[in-house]
């Protein structure tokens, strides 16, 4: 499910515009937030094809010397006598050139000096023919992210904001229901609802989707252990240090909070509780509507219009009776039509009322048996 991931318009999107950036001959700062899917340098990798000669490095054991030293050690060797060991050497020698060195695991303790090295770098980059170039690729993972050394012409910053939208995550969530055991409208429930709680988190969605959907549609428990395990349950964080937590990113130009840290506040669990609402409103009432007009089919020559309703509004068209009035004349005449379609109704009745309510639907609800075998229903009463 990774390398799916990484194949969604949002992630891909993103690794396209780092391979373009090394075709024009920039090195590339990946500023990224703690818990991103792993996968990323194999996705750009990929992306780049055979053009440049991959390496990998993991900075984080190193010490805290120059980062030239450790380079020329790695990839070139023993130099003249007449030669300085400096960024411009290193850049120019012929033992480093068409490379792409990815930076990675990169500490607190290290960062700086390499920092400065990436600068020192960046500048006879640009009088190096593109394809000679060897570039870097410095991952900077949680708080390392907030500092990134200015862009120049050879150097550019690529932040993970405002990459995922609510469609990748829906595709993303979809892919992971596949073969599970649902019924059709509770399965399309579920994974709207996840979609919704997960917000741009695929770890989120990969937790959720292994639950049943009671948990699904009642996370708070899940949330709750997802907070403690990233330790965001008692840390005040910063306003600044919340993104490259993974506490809050932007998701269709809109700044979110990620549904685990919301657990602790009342009023912040109100919004989980509208997240959980809106993924389910989003089939739930389509559902409701297009059974409705099949119960107007069913019922047709027993419903009775005009209708007057409790406000005093006077229906003329049976097609306009809701599902209320068709409830309310059902029971009036509760010897004709058969139990199992009046508490079909009677449950589509309380799901339409409670989502008009802002309200979330119960799980035993969702699951009970009217609204799981409502086509049977339907269909043996259309006999």
């Amino acid at each position: 499910m990774t390398r799916f991931w990484w194949q969604l318009p949002g992630p891909s999107q993103f690794v396209e515009r780092v391979v373009q950036d090394f075709r024009d001959g920039k090195n590339v700062i990946l500023c990224l937030p703690e818990h991103l899917p792993s996968g990323l340098s194999s996705a750009i990798r990929s992306e780049l094809g055979d053009d440049w000669d991959w390496q990998k490095i993991s900075v984080s054991s190193e010490s805290s010397g120059e980062p030239v030293h450790f380079l020329f050690d790695h990839f070139v060797g023993e130099i003249s006598s007449n030669e300085v060991r400096n960024a411009r050497t290193l850049a120019q020698h012929q033992n480093f050139a068409g490379k792409i060195v990815w930076l990675d695991d990169l500490t607190p303790n290290v960062w700086p000096v390499w920092k400065k090295f990436i600068l020192d770098y960046e500048q006879p980059c640009r009088n190096i023919p593109k394809l000679y170039r060897t570039l870097f690729c410095v991952s900077l993972v949680g708080k390392l992210a907030l500092d990134p050394p200015a862009e120049e012409v050879c150097l550019s910053h690529h932040f993970w904001k405002g990459v995922v939208d609510r469609m990748d995550m829906m595709l993303f969530t979809s892919q992971l229901f596949q073969g599970k055991r649902l019924p059709d409208l509770q399965k399309r429930v579920a994974i709207s609802v996840v979609t919704n709680i997960a917000l741009w988190d695929c770890n989120i969605s990969k937790r959720l989707a292994y639950e049943k959907l009671e948990h699904i549609l009642k996370p708070l428990p899940i949330l709750h252990q997802i907070a403690g395990e990233r330790n965001w349950c008692d840390c005040n964080y910063e306003l600044s240090e919340r993104w490259c937590k993974g506490m809050k990113d932007i998701i269709e130009s809109e700044e979110k909070i990620h549904s685990a840290v919301l657990v602790n506040g009342v009023l912040d669990k109100v919004e989980i509780e509208r997240r959980i609402w809106s993924g389910e409103v989003g089939e739930l009432l389509p559902f409701v509507e297009e059974r409705r007009h099949d119960i107007l089919r069913l019922l047709a020559g027993f419903l009775k219009v005009p209708f007057t309703t409790r406000f005093g509004e006077v229906i003329k068209d049976v097609q306009d009776l809701e599902i209320g009035h068709i409830e309310y004349q059902i029971d009036e005449n509760c010897r004709v039509v058969k139990s199992d379609v009046r508490n079909l109704v009677r449950h589509l009745r309380k799901i339409r009322n409670a989502l008009s309510h802002l309200e979330t639907i119960s799980p035993e609800l969702l699951l009970s048996r009217e609204i799981t075998d409502w086509h049977r229903i339907l269909r043996r009463n259309s006999k």
